[in-house]
């Protein structure tokens, strides 16, 4: 039986709780070295999960905890090489392998050659089991994460997660334009499983990144031939839209008007969506909709709204949903802020339980029919910031960094900045904090009346002064944005040695 959207929430969740359930007794128990050895720490019988407080009493998974040995988390029967407690595949599964091959006709490789029977169930075995394919984080906290796939997941998961962008509209005769980076990471992969694993398809030119095929010749492209949807990190699009609209004033034809901007691995305020609504205008696009996605590489997919702010859909039938208080990590109630915490579902290969993303929800989690599509979904509501590090003091003050970001995007004039919070003297803790603000300037303002509005706006929206506004070149402060990651624009860096 399979979950249906039309159910109520509390039948969603029930759902997705038994199978839940059932997943950790026949996988998770059995095959997971780093749980395995957990419950049986924790006292806990998998047989005995009877209701979410019997699952509460499974540890909160970290960053930390799968960085110290991220094979302990990847599904592993037993074989003669395993360092890990584990248990080797059990008669059932066995007896299903076999079943399996009867039932399939490729008796020949791909080559023609025969394959004996037990070649093809080994086969068949390898098809859950065996990880075929691996990607990792950008690393922006310091310690990338890695997931692997398996065949399994490729084939039974991945395209109903997949498929989740045609919730907005998207249909398979329209073509995508994807300029992330071509990099092992989760937001490059995330469209190429939807190119092909959908059964519907759809029709994707992947530009790999300015870096592969520069932003210039990009603009070309989508002038020649026509694109219904851009893909991009918001930071990346601002500059690709910035540097269209100078082509074009060079006599560079417009490209065709853009239906859908898809934008995901930064926050969008509303703010940023109003600059980029704007950007877009000026290159012939007045009717965008911006549509938000949201993942990351332990979650192991992507989820988007099905249409302008209208929300996340989350997915409630390989995922199960819980946010917790970021100070308690108790659970909150449903529309609350609270942080993101999720455990896979039926999936093989990298797999986790009650894993604490650190993403703060500030709009809270809504479980409830959507009044745009329809279907009764979890709905995650931004905006998103991490509970953590994108929250310090500043002189005494507590400021969240989106609050320096939507300040200076208010002024006009402001092409592109970064804000840097270090201390008088680097090397004493106790110095005075200091907030330094690098900016480009718009063609025709004045670098002075930027700097006085950007003192005015930051004053009003976090209570701190700025130390000092600096105005540079627009491919100097684009270098800064990206010199330490390469793939997400770091819009404010605390250099502090110590975060207060």
């Amino acid at each position: 039986m399979a979950l249906s959207y039309e159910w109520t929430p509390e039948e969603q969740r029930e759902y997705s709780l038994s199978k839940l359930f059932k997943y950790i007794k026949d996988y998770i128990y059995p095959y997971s070295p780093y749980y395995r050895k957990l419950f049986k720490d924790e006292g806990i019988d998998p047989d005995k999960l009877n209701s979410y407080d019997d699952f509460r009493r499974i540890p909160i998974t970290t960053k930390e905890h799968t960085s110290a040995d991220q094979k302990a988390f990847i599904l592993q029967p037993k074989t003669e090489e395993s360092a890990y407690d584990i248990e080797e595949i059990k008669t059932g599964k066995k007896l299903k392998y076999a079943w399996e091959t009867l039932t399939t006709r490729y008796m020949r490789d791909l080559y023609g050659r025969p394959r004996s029977f037990k070649e093809r169930v080994e086969q068949t075995a390898l098809g859950e089991w065996n990880p075929i394919h691996y990607h990792m984080s950008g690393g922006t906290t310091g310690l990338p994460s890695m997931a692997t796939y398996t065949n399994h997941d490729v084939k039974k998961v991945i395209p109903y997660l997949a498929s989740m962008l045609y919730l907005f509209g998207w249909e398979p005769k329209m073509r995508g334009l994807n300029m992330f980076p071509g990099l092992p990471h989760l937001a490059f992969f995330q469209v190429v499983f939807a190119e092909m694993t959908v059964d519907r398809g759809i029709s994707i030119f992947h530009t790999c990144g300015g870096k592969a095929i520069p932003t210039e010749k990009q603009v070309v492209i989508a002038g020649l031939l026509p694109f219904d949807m851009y893909i991009a990190i918001p930071s990346y699009m601002t500059y690709w839209l910035k540097t269209a609209a100078s082509m074009i004033e060079m006599g560079v034809p417009k490209p065709a008007p853009v239906k859908y901007a898809v934008l995901a691995a930064e926050p969008l305020s509303n703010e940023y969506r109003e600059k980029l609504k704007a950007q877009f205008e000026v290159i012939g696009s007045p009717d965008v909709k911006i549509i938000e996605g949201y993942g990351s590489t332990e979650l192991r997919a992507a989820f988007f709204e099905c249409g302008e702010q209208t929300g996340l859909h989350l997915n409630p039938e390989f995922y199960f949903w819980e946010v917790l208080d970021p100070e308690t990590k108790e659970p909150v109630k449903w529309g609350e802020p609270g942080v993101l915490c999720f455990s896979h579902i039926d999936w093989r290969g990298t797999s986790l339980l009650r894993y604490w993303m650190g993403d703060l929800i500030q709009g809270g989690v809504t479980w409830e029919k959507c009044s745009n599509c329809g279907l009764t979904v979890p709905i995650l509501r931004p905006p998103i910031g991490r509970a953590e590090r994108d929250f310090t003091k500043i002189k005494g003050a507590r400021v969240p960094h989106m609050n320096f970001q939507n300040a200076i995007r208010r002024v006009e004039g402001v092409e592109s900045f970064q804000v840097i919070i270090t201390k008088e003297d680097e090397e004493d803790v106790a110095s005075r904090d200091r907030v330094i603000v690098y900016v480009s300037v718009a063609e025709g303002s004045d670098p002075e009346v930027v700097r006085a509005g950007i003192t005015k706006q930051v004053k009003i929206d976090t209570e701190i002064s700025p130390d000092e506004i600096n105005v540079e070149q627009p491919e100097k402060v684009e270098q800064r944005l990206f010199e330490r990651t390469g793939l997400k624009a770091e819009w404010v860096v605390d250099k502090r040695a110590l975060h207060i």
